[in-house]
């Protein structure tokens, strides 16, 4: 739970504010950015809520966050804004929130599907996500990008018997995944599309559900800050001309509709629109 005395001298005067326990995961400004501001080393309030949209904003933010550092100095009702998770951003494709210190805070994904449903990563291991998972059909496959986000993946694998994949060169982090991807092919799971994409890690790997939904994990994200698609230089524990490559490769994809990333923005973009995307944000990794 997030301490009062330890609230940050950056957060405005009212009821919300960021402890220092905060890692700036980027969570907060995700589900509320007119309200958290980045100070450069954690989130803090810039805004308190002032419309019912806003403070359910807020409210979703104080769930996901990994490390329960946003609080409030009034007793607030969270269990009304805890049934809002998942959260289905579209058509079956659900936000999962609860996000985990383990990933450090990244997103993870649920597809509610008629031939078994997917877990995109992993958040926590909570029995209210579990027994809301199991009421939209339980899990048949945990897809994991990379390493460094499988958090709880193996207790949802084993509660709900889901077959984990993930890339050899990244197993370490899965050492018994049931499904182990080896090589630089695509592959194809009903209607997911596997793509090799080293360079986060060396392992990393995204997926392309039904031609339209990219869940990029570490390997590409919108950048709020620069207002386009790109990767996260100071985060790149493989290669960077490698990610570059990978990310280059992404530009045949020309029926992208979301970009559903594990660490940065989730982003809704026009159906067309993601060659070009793509191409402007290679030139700007290469600039950097």
């Amino acid at each position: 739970m997030a301490n009062e005395n330890r609230r940050l001298k950056e957060n405005v005067d009212g009821n919300y504010y960021v402890d220092s326990t905060c890692i700036n995961c980027g969570v907060s400004r995700h589900y509320a950015p007119t309200n958290f501001g980045d100070s450069g080393t954690h989130a803090f309030v810039k805004k308190q809520p002032q419309t019912n949209g806003e403070e359910l904003a807020t409210k979703q933010a104080i769930l996901a966050c990994p490390v329960a550092s946003i609080g409030s100095v009034d007793k607030i009702d969270l269990d009304s804004v805890k049934h809002t998770f998942p959260l289905e951003l579209t058509q079956n494709i659900f936000l999962n929130g609860f996000n985990s210190r383990k990933s450090f805070g990244a997103h993870s994904y649920f597809i509610k599907n008629e031939n078994g449903n997917w877990l995109i990563d992993s958040p926590r291991y909570i029995k209210f996500l579990v027994d809301k998972i199991s009421n939209l059909g339980g899990v048949e496959y945990i897809f994991l990008t990379h390493s460094d986000d499988v958090a709880d993946a193996h207790k949802y694998a084993k509660y709900f018997s889901a077959k984990r994949i993930i890339h050899k060169l990244d197993q370490h982090a899965q050492i018994d995944a049931e499904i182990v991807l080896d090589g630089e092919a695509n592959e194809e799971i009903g209607q997911a599309k596997i793509i090799f994409t080293p360079g986060h890690t060396q392992g990393h790997l995204v997926m392309l559900w039904q031609d339209r939904c990219l869940f990029s994990g570490d390997h590409i994200a919108w950048m709020s800050k620069v207002h386009k698609l790109g990767s996260f230089n100071d985060y790149c524990w493989y290669s960077w001309q490698e990610q570059i490559h990978s990310v280059e490769k992404l530009a045949v994809l020309k029926n992208v509709e979301w970009v559903l990333p594990g660490h940065g923005k989730w982003k809704q973009i026009t159906q067309g629109d993601f060659p070009k995307m793509i191409t402007e944000a290679v030139d700007w990794m290469k600039s950097l």
